[in-house]
């Protein structure tokens, strides 16, 4: 059995529940354990638009914590992802891992370098396969065809991914969507940012850049938007509500997170294994696009 210390990051446990619900039971069918680590802090990116030195040392607590443990990270968060993998990377220099474990030291705590960090998509694609994937499908997702959402920090920045996939021309999401059976779509904001960083800053740059994704998508016939982070996930659910309100449109393109899709296929229960009613999506309706009877909702 695989074993990952499981970071929630701050928004999942706190908005998007059914996020870590889905994740943790895609992981235990799939033979990943998943250990919780009560120190986690923030992963630091917030802080980094302040000081970059203070994100790269709550980034670095930790990794230490981790690597007390003899674990790598599992991540939900793009954001997180991005951040802790770009810590690891800059602690490959001497000096500044010195510079970094002379503050750890004040709490108890030195980083080695021994970690790696991974998002769960990766580890899906990586450490279980797609072939595997697809050998766990119990449901046929045929019908749908769904639009990825890869994320910015995904494979951002490239350099502390080590070459996984193309940051300019992702596919492994594509792919990981076709092992449950579900046809992906390409489509010309593929590679837009969510605008979630921007939102604190300025809420119409932000909602312009969900606009031109929806609207892009809006023209492609899909049954859901999948995405593969909290805060992806909270921009495109979320802000077309208030793109109706200010443009008089009709948005409502419907956003699964990926492990909820995997999960789906996988044959968990909808409500209470993968949490699809706090998307806001009505279980019969996701019935009737699957083609399964309602039985398949444990009542």
């Amino acid at each position: 059995m695989r074993r990952y210390a499981l970071f929630l990051g701050c928004t999942t446990p706190t908005q998007v529940l059914q996020y870590e619900l889905a994740s943790r039971w895609i992981c235990k069918q799939l033979g990943i354990e998943l250990v919780d680590i009560e120190d986690f802090v923030c992963c630091g990116i917030n802080q980094s638009n302040i000081s970059i030195e203070a994100g790269l040392l709550l980034a670095s607590m930790n990794l230490a914590l981790a690597e007390r443990r003899g674990l790598d990270i599992l991540t939900l968060c793009a954001a997180c992802t991005g951040q802790l993998a770009e810590a690891v990377e800059k602690l490959e220099d001497p000096k500044i891992r010195d510079r970094v474990n002379s503050k750890l030291k004040t709490v108890d705590l030195r980083y080695k370098g021994k970690v790696r960090v991974k998002h769960i998509s990766r580890i899906l694609y990586e450490d279980i396969g797609v072939d595997r994937l697809k050998e766990k499908v119990k449901i046929d997702l045929s019908r749908l065809r769904i639009a990825p959402h890869y994320g910015c920090h995904y494979l951002k920045p490239a350099s502390a991914f080590k070459g996984f996939d193309d940051p300019d021309n992702p596919k492994t999401l594509h792919h990981l969507i076709s092992a449950t059976g579900a046809y992906p779509i390409d489509y010309e904001t593929i590679n837009l940012c969510c605008g979630g960083k921007s939102f604190p800053v300025s809420e119409d740059i932000a909602r312009s850049l969900v606009k031109s994704k929806i609207d892009n998508l809006m023209l492609k016939k899909i049954d859901f938007l999948v995405v593969q982070c909290q805060t992806c996930y909270l921009m495109y659910r979320g802000q077309q509500r208030a793109l109706n309100q200010k443009f008089n449109r009709n948005y409502n393109i419907p956003v699964l997170l990926y492990p909820q899709l995997l999960g789906a296929a996988m044959g968990g229960d909808l409500r209470d294994d993968l949490g699809i009613h706090l998307n806001g999506i009505s279980l019969d309706d996701f019935t009737k696009k699957l083609g399964v009877d309602l039985p398949y909702i444990k009542r």
